[in-house]
């Protein structure tokens, strides 16, 4: 296995962990009976894609698309069908993210340099114009990476090398009152804000192999939530606060696991010898990924029902 600091760079690192990466679901909010969650196959192109996340209102689907050595953000309906790319740059785009009201979007943009990139945070307008920087590299190379926006559309978190190491960071929406959030020496990844904008989930190195850790903003309090002996990586909240999703090694095969904030009790929703990588929740509680599980990366929906977790 690659050494995982050397993966930090622009999406190679990620394309090894899709790579690597599997679907079936969780049981008993009300004691249901048993039954088999709805799939959805959202796209069909076949295209390696990382980061899907749904608008507010859940009427559309922002993800990036690989092709080649291209990488490129698209938005798409909630069928996965009148599909757009949200601007028209050149050099590489990826991880947007939606502002609470749906109007904007915050995106990583990849500023190539000879042999290496510096990668800065921006927002756009959902028409894809109007690029407002949030987190630059203030004249010197860095990887500001992966921004996710509070609900309150406040804040903007982000991770950065600004600082050399890999930390979380947190700006205001124009980029001010910029704050480190993290300081360790191991790599901190892919922040989430909670719905209440008072914790971030992200991924961390410090016990060894990445596991999923849970930071108060307030009082700086980190909590240890996952314990396993495979990765854990891309935490993602659900619309009300009472789960996290993400996905983990921890089967020798990825697969997306949701737990509870406060205990280390992952249940695997997908269970397939494929990989599935990349959860997000949509409005209404159901979970979008990427899978390869029918021979190629499309994106695809899985109902998380009140008789599915938990079992």
């Amino acid at each position: 296995m690659p050494h995982l600091r050397t993966l930090e760079t622009p999406w190679r690192w990620r394309m090894w962990l899709a790579s690597s990466l599997g679907f079936v679901l969780l049981g008993q909010w009300t004691g249901a009976e048993d039954s088999t969650p709805r799939l959805v196959r959202l796209t069909r192109d076949g295209h390696f894609k990382q980061r899907p996340v749904w608008s507010p209102d859940g009427t559309r689907l922002a993800f990036t698309r690989h092709r080649g050595t291209d990488m490129f953000v698209y938005l798409c309906d909630a069928q996965g069908a009148q599909e757009r790319r949200l601007t028209d740059r050149k050099e590489p785009e990826f991880d947007a993210v939606w502002s609470p009201d749906g109007t904007r979007l915050a995106l990583a943009l990849d500023k190539t340099s000879p042999n290496q990139g510096d990668i800065e945070v921006y927002t756009i307008s959902v028409q894809g114009s109007d690029l407002q920087p949030v987190a630059t590299g203030d004249g010197k190379l860095s990887h500001e990476e992966w921004p996710a926006w509070s609900t309150d559309g406040q804040w903007i978190v982000f991770t950065s090398t600004r600082d050399d190491n890999q930390e979380i960071y947190r700006a205001r929406p124009d980029g001010s009152e910029r704050t480190r959030l993290t300081s360790d020496p191991a790599l901190d990844a892919h922040p989430c804000w909670s719905p209440d904008g008072q914790r971030i989930a992200f991924a961390t190195d410090r016990w060894g192999d990445l596991e999923i850790a849970l930071l108060e903003i307030e009082t700086g309090k980190l909590q240890r939530l996952t314990h396993s002996p495979g990765l854990d990586d891309y935490p993602v909240w659900s619309p009300d606060g009472g789960w996290i999703a993400f996905a983990s090694l921890r089967d020798r095969n990825f697969e997306i696991y949701i737990t509870s904030p406060e205990a280390d009790q992952p249940a695997n929703i997908t269970n397939h010898a494929g990989w599935d990588n990349f959860p997000t929740w949509s409005p209404t509680g159901e979970i979008t990924f990427v899978s390869n599980r029918d021979g190629s990366f499309d994106l695809y929906t899985i109902e998380v029902g009140k008789n599915t977790i938990g079992k």
